[in-house]
């Protein structure tokens, strides 16, 4: 379904309060009611802190333009990727003097990137019209996560990471009470895109999540164990957040952190591991 039906079917359900549209929504994605009243399953505790869950800190973290002063903070600038520019509108941009390469991201929300690899191939009036559409879709209405309520409507224009081989692996720590447990592999995103859970050693894939599940040979990257312990530091503090970071030979970059993957609404194949998940979240340190 397209980001634009999802929106407008939202807005024709904006009148459901919160609780009841996303336990709809977790009932159709998952076969499943909820459990609110005394969560055991990770998605369901997932669910419960979205709803409930309201530290101001939260609404910093899910915008990828704030949350770039945290990651300075928290483990130093050198992990954030160059910015080019934070903009209200597309109107703000001198695309001459964009570099040839580079990545557009609303600060707000997901699935919604310009990811540019040869400038002369973007008709950047078409790109404005399309970026235009997007900033005035509202996040909040769509998935009723609340960091994302009332954020301003922006995006960010970073330059464009890959790798030597011109790869830009995707790596998402699963990290619970500021321990990483495991870490999701994405690789081409915007092309044949594969997905893959590891074990935090990086030996075995241990889990489905989602479709496209990754079936060839994915080697540990260079510098591992300092990606866990990056995201064992931007983790401090949440009982769940997911940590998203990029390597490049080595080189590592902060993507973004996530409170509620797929909107609480990704299916766990075997979903033993909703329990085991489950279990993780909200012990005591």
């Amino acid at each position: 379904m397209k980001e634009e039906v999802k929106y407008a079917l939202a807005k024709v359900l904006s009148i459901l309060p919160d609780k009841l549209y996303c336990s709809l929504t977790f009932l159709i994605k998952q076969r499943r009611k909820p459990n609110l009243r005394n969560p055991i399953y990770f998605n369901d505790k997932l669910l419960y802190l979205k709803l409930n869950d309201r530290k101001p800190i939260l609404k910093e973290l899910v915008d990828k333009y704030e949350v770039r002063r945290y990651v300075k903070e928290k483990i130093g600038v050198e992990y954030l990727i160059p910015l080019i520019g934070v903009y209200n509108s597309p109107e703000e941009v001198d695309f001459r003097n964009l570099p040839n390469k580079f990545a557009l991201k609303p600060t707000s929300g997901a699935q919604r990137n310009l990811i540019c690899t040869d400038k002369n191939k973007i008709n950047w009036e078409i790109a404005s019209r399309k970026i235009s559409s997007w900033l005035k879709l509202d996040p909040y209405m769509r998935t009723r996560e609340w960091p994302y309520k009332d954020l301003p409507a922006r995006f960010v224009i970073e330059e464009y990471i890959e790798d030597s081989h011109g790869n830009t692996f995707d790596y998402k720590f699963w990290c619970f009470n500021g321990k990483p447990e495991c870490v999701q592999v994405h690789t081409s995103r915007f092309g044949n895109h594969k997905k893959g859970m590891y074990d935090i050693e990086f030996e075995n894939q241990i889990l489905d999540y989602g479709t496209g599940t990754i079936d060839f040979p994915i080697n540990k990257p260079k510098n591992y164990e300092r990606m866990v312990e990056l995201a064992t530091k931007l983790s401090e503090g949440f009982p769940f957040v997911r940590v998203d970071l990029y390597n490049l030979d080595g080189n590592i970059f902060f993507g973004e952190m996530t409170f509620y993957p797929a909107n609480c609404n990704g299916k766990i194949r075997p979903f033993k591991y909703e329990k085991i998940f489950g279990d993780l979240v909200l012990q005591n340190k």
